[in-house]
């Protein structure tokens, strides 16, 4: 009954209907608006919401540079786009269903775009493209192809394929376009420009632009921007009129405010000749409340105004007051910093000051910054810079000291003490002024510029002694601020300290047990000064070296790094005044040369001659005749190269001789040049391997000799300790330990084979021989077993090694031994205390390295 009563109900019929017409597989005029709509104001509309959220958080959390021109659009901040990933990701599942669920509706492309802008924030650039492209070959909608394309051209910007951006950019130009696409399109273009620093086409894209925009949709920005690049273009008018346009475009307060400094910077200040107005401009923005986290910058520019006016001290003060009014602007910041650095090295040639500002421009400049390698590389040299400086100046100061009549060392490290004391109480006074100046400021921005110090020619007023006295009162008394009663840890204690004293009317004074700890700190102090001076021979020596090797860096570093040819030259010829007989003296001639030659100075001349007649065997030498030496002297290197990979495969391989061969071959037909030392060392471990332990030793020591700068030296070194004590090693190994007191009573011995002589036969032609050769009774053979197949012949006695080398010298003379010459024999002298021990082990072996190490040197 129900049944039949909603088969004839309209309503359901209608339902029945409008949910066939509204399948996603038809193209009726239902189907689309419910898809259209439905696609347009659920899937797609929350995914795009998602997308604008995160470009909000992207243009939040930048902090534009305005020192700089500004970038067309924001960098993509790859933490903020990590931190949002769970909303990109949803938007791009929001966009598939409107794809997949809505088919036949209008803003499947535009959710296609959507994913593509999605994944261009992602940094996954090759998927946005493919993205873009397959929206222009499926849509038909001119304005979303258009759409993807712009935003096609971006990412290949980023993804640094210009060529490809170009051809988008050529493509588009054919098309008509919508003003939003036409607004859009110059806005890509102008950043693409930008990239390639082009300002003249970027200006103009920006112009084109800034017309199709709107208030809201970011014109101030984009005027600032056009202000900025017709300023920096030198068209100050046009730069003026754009500022003010993006003044009356209500802007953020800062965007208004660096604007307005701007303003001023190109028309009234510059075309000023009243100093007094621009000054009073300056204090009058200064007081304004609303710019109180703008102080940095202002101080910044008015220091930059006192530079062009050639005052320097108030430039400097203002540049400190920028850093001291910060607020968290690191960038403005590190600009103040780097500017003190630039003055302190180029104008007050005060290198420690000058390092010390670049180190603190390091600490805080953002690594985005486009000079930033270069700054580093500055401070990087001047942290070398400044150590050859300083250490120069400290030697050399030593070296007077240590000269000084003893009182009067004393009284003048007595008042340097007291120097150092009242200058921190000076730099102490200066910083609570600052603090007092900007109380305002967020403390945990500070910075104690004073604290910077300035080098000097003495040594002790110099940065280096100044923290080396505090260094020594933190030891001492810990890191205690400057106030009343600053010795005592417990200021509390001290108040019942006075309190008890008055009850108590005590009449002793807590002041001289103050004055003793200052005399003991004081009398530390004098202590660790003296400690530092080179009262003796050596300890002079070893200054003067210091001081030669640092200006010979100084040299080097202002000639190849600094390029200042001047003070490199200047700084060379100290040097070689200073110390005549300077292992450096042919390098520094040549560079000299070089030097005066690029100046045109009459002395290249005079150098020239000194290097070619004083010392013509050196590199330097031969470069100057030939300036194809280095060429030649390299190509000689690679060659002995090629010929020592080959013999050190060989020497690998155990191929002794072979590798001999090529060694010896290369080293006789090849110059000596930069690998002389390796193929040589390989020659010697292969005689190592191959001769005896003598010879071995004997080259290693003339290698040491021969290359005393060579990397391998030491390596030489460690090879020659190791012969030295091998044969004690291969003497324990074997069992046996012989005596090294060689100064007692000798034998002769030969070892030979039982199965060549009948017993005795041996032993009466030595009988025969020392009748013939000696006086006779004066020397007796004998024989003695010694194991199953080996016997020998003892001759003695000897009273002592030499004489008993002697004979074995008269054996060899004579020529009785050369029948004994072969590998069964064995022929040496030996210490009657040293043949019990071999006699005991039979160490034959042992002994006879033994014999090679301590006899046959």
């Amino acid at each position: 009954m129900n049944t039949k009563r909603y088969l004839y109900n309209v309503g359901f019929w209608f339902v029945i209907w409008l949910a066939i017409s509204c399948s996603a597989e038809k193209d009726t005029l239902v189907s689309k608006t419910y898809h259209n709509v439905t696609a347009h104001y659920n899937a797609y509309f929350y995914a795009n919401q998602h997308l604008q959220e995160v470009k909000a958080a992207i243009e939040t959390g930048f902090q534009p540079n305005y020192n700089r021109i500004l970038e067309v659009f924001t960098p993509v901040d790859t933490t903020i786009v990590a931190s949002n990933q769970d909303k990109l990701e949803d938007a791009i599942k929001k966009a598939a269903l409107a794809i997949q669920f809505h088919k036949n509706s209008d803003w499947v492309d535009d959710s296609y775009v959507l994913i593509g802008k999605v994944k261009f924030l992602q940094g996954k650039y090759e998927e946005a493209i493919q993205t873009f492209k397959y929206v222009k070959s499926i849509s038909e909608d001119d304005n979303t192809v258009h759409d993807g394309l712009i935003t096609l051209m971006r990412t290949y910007i980023d993804y640094g394929e210009m060529n490809n951006a170009i051809a988008v950019s050529d493509f588009l130009k054919k098309e008509e376009l919508s003003k939003s696409n036409q607004k859009n399109l110059y806005l890509v273009r102008a950043y693409m420009y930008q990239k390639r620093e082009d300002l003249d086409n970027m200006v103009q894209n920006l112009v084109e632009a800034v017309q199709l925009m709107s208030l809201n949709e970011g014109s101030a920005k984009i005027y600032f921007i056009i202000g900025q690049v017709y300023q920096t273009l030198g068209f100050d008018a046009e730069a003026y009129h754009n500022y003010l346009e993006c003044v009356k475009s209500n802007p953020p307060y800062e965007l208004s405010f660096y604007a307005s400094l701007n303003m001023a910077q190109v028309f009234e200040l510059a075309r000023s000749n009243d100093l007094k107005k621009v000054r009073k401009y300056y204090q009058k923005i200064l007081r304004d409340r609303k710019n109180k986290e703008f102080r940095d910058k202002i101080y910044y520019e008015m220091a930059g105004f006192e530079m062009n006016q050639g005052d320097l001290n108030l430039a400097i003060e203002f540049y400190e007051s920028s850093i001291a009014a910060s607020v968290g602007n690191q960038r403005q910041k590190a600009y103040s910093y780097l500017q003190l650095g630039l003055i302190n090295y180029d104008t007050l040639k005060d290198f420690s000051r000058a390092k010390a500002y670049y180190d603190s421009t390091m600490m805080v400049l953002p690594a985005d910054e486009p000079e930033y390698e270069n700054i580093n590389e500055r401070q990087q040299i001047l942290e070398v810079f400044v150590t050859q400086l300083n250490t120069i100046q400290l030697q050399d100061s030593l070296l007077t000291l240590s000269f000084m009549d003893s009182t009067e060392l004393s009284v003048l490290l007595d008042s340097v003490i007291i120097k150092e004391e009242q200058r921190a109480l000076e730099e102490e006074e200066k910083r609570q002024q600052q603090e007092a100046q900007f109380s305002g400021r967020n403390i945990f921005n500070e910075d104690n510029t004073a604290s910077v110090q300035s080098g000097a020619t003495w040594y002790f007023y110099n940065t280096s002694a100044i923290s080396t006295g505090q260094s020594e009162f933190i030891r001492r008394w810990g890191n205690r601020p400057l106030e009343d009663h600053w010795r005592r840890s417990n200021k509390d204690a001290q108040v019942a300290v006075v309190d008890s004293e008055e009850v108590s009317e005590d009449t002793s004074t807590p002041e001289d047990a103050e004055e003793e700890s200052i005399e003991d700190i004081r009398a530390a102090r004098k202590e660790a000064l003296y400690n530092t001076i080179p009262f003796t021979d050596e300890e002079r020596q070893t200054a003067d070296s210091l001081i030669e090797i640092s200006y010979y860096n100084l040299g080097n570093i202002y000639d190849f790094q600094l390029e200042e040819k001047v003070n490199a030259y200047q700084t060379f010829e100290t040097m070689i005044e200073r110390y005549p007989d300077t292992e450096y003296k042919p390098e520094l001639l040549y560079q000299l040369y070089l030097i005066y030659t690029d100046l045109e100075h009459p002395r290249a001349q005079v150098c020239k001659d000194l290097l070619l007649n004083d010392f013509p065997n050196s590199s330097y030498a031969k470069t100057l005749l030939n300036p194809q030496y280095k060429l030649e002297y390299d190509a000689l290197a690679e060659s002995m190269k090629e010929e020592y990979k080959k013999a050190y495969e060989l020497y690998r391989g155990r191929h002794y001789d072979s590798a001999l061969q090529i060694t010896v071959q290369a080293l006789t037909d090849t110059p000596e040049n930069s690998f002389t030392d390796n193929l040589k060392l390989l020659e010697i471990m292969i005689i190592g391997q191959t001769g005896n332990l003598y010879n071995y030793r004997f080259e290693l020591e003339k290698f040491i000799k021969e290359f005393p700068d060579s990397e391998l030296n030491e390596y030489a070194q460690k090879l020659l300790r190791i012969a030295h004590e091998l044969p004690l090693q291969l003497a324990k190994l074997g069992g046996a330990t012989f005596k090294q007191n060689l100064n007692r009573d000798h034998l002769f011995v030969i070892v030979y084979p039982t199965k060549r002589f009948e017993d005795g036969n041996l032993a009466r032609e030595f009988d025969q021989f020392n009748k013939e050769h000696f006086n006779e009774g004066l020397l007796s053979a004998s024989s003695l077993i010694l194991e199953k197949d080996q016997a020998m012949v003892l001759v003695q006695d000897f009273g002592d090694k030499v004489s008993a080398l002697s004979y074995f010298d008269t054996l060899k003379e004579q020529g009785f031994l050369d029948d004994y010459s072969s590998e069964e024999f064995s022929t040496f002298v030996i210490t009657k205390e040293n043949f019990e021990i071999f006699y005991r082990t039979k160490d034959l072996k042992g002994y006879l390295s033994f014999f090679n190490n301590f006899y046959m040197e």
